[in-house]
């Protein structure tokens, strides 16, 4: 059988690996998911070796939106509306499929979480490929408008003609919401002081030893708080279906589950 890669950056720690190989021998099959890190120069290089020798990969920070623009041929509705691609699935050598699975695990880590954004206010912090997915579940979610913080203000104004086009008003103001998709924040506090309405909900998008930071400021301003792992799993468990080609079976989605649990034991 052909492989599974996750591609990105600084990628050791991920626990994308326990959770798909975990399903896969649920399934009775061989383990065969694994980290690919690639550099930004050699990215296009490893697509190349992907399409040869995979039958699909997940895609990481900081490749999202390059990914979208190789594939943008074959983008699902949700990867051509926000412009970020998270899972390709490849059949003879050619992709067939190129989706965003992280708008999925987004919604789906709210609703268990109970956060309701319908008719609010959500920010977001940070502007690559996971910020403009936060853009999408916001809309879909029924949010009523965003604020955008972020150092690069090219990214920035992109990120809010995104939401201009998904027909989400534009704010500055503290929101209800917000949501840390920045690969890396010098001062989470201060990131969460100057978006989030108190007492509010903040979900910071990375997990483990990533997430303490954010997890400590939010407790510290009265807030309630997500880590990365519940949109982790969600999306983890979309996408496996894709590579799979169907629904996965209910063993396999439990599987993954218990794998994220015992990874959140030792991390």
């Amino acid at each position: 059988m052909k492989p599974l890669w996750l591609i990105g950056r600084d990628i050791a720690h991920s626990p994308a690996p326990s959770m798909h190989n975990a399903a896969l021998v649920a399934l009775g099959q061989a383990p065969r998911y694994a980290l690919h890190p690639v550099e930004p120069a050699g990215f296009e290089a490893a697509l190349d070796e992907a399409e040869r020798t995979c039958a699909g990969i997940n895609v990481t920070a900081p490749y999202q939106l390059r990914a979208a623009a190789r594939y943008r041929a074959v983008l699902d509705d949700r990867a051509a509306a926000c412009g970020a691609v998270t899972t390709v699935v490849f059949d003879a050598g050619r992709a067939v499929r190129a989706a965003n699975t992280d708008v999925v695990g987004l919604r789906t880590a709210w609703r268990r979480a109970n956060v309701d954004v319908r008719e609010r206010v959500v920010a977001v912090v940070g502007a690559g490929g996971g910020a403009r997915a936060v853009v999408l579940a916001a809309h879909q979610a029924g949010a009523a408008a965003l604020t955008v913080h972020a150092r690069r203000a090219d990214a920035a104004d992109a990120l809010r003609e995104l939401a201009r086009a998904l027909g989400l008003a534009l704010v500055d103001e503290p929101a209800h919401l917000v949501v840390l998709a920045a690969s890396a924040l010098d001062d989470p506090g201060a990131a969460i002081a100057g978006a989030v309405r108190g007492p509010g909900f903040v979900h910071e998008l990375r997990y483990g030893g990533g997430a303490r930071a954010a997890r400590d400021a939010a407790l510290r301003g009265g807030h309630l708080f997500l880590d990365g792992t519940s949109m982790l799993l969600a999306q983890a468990q979309v996408a496996m279906a894709l590579f799979l080609g169907g629904t996965l079976p209910d063993h396999a989605s439990a599987a993954m589950s218990g794998a994220v649990s015992s990874w959140r034991t030792w991390t």
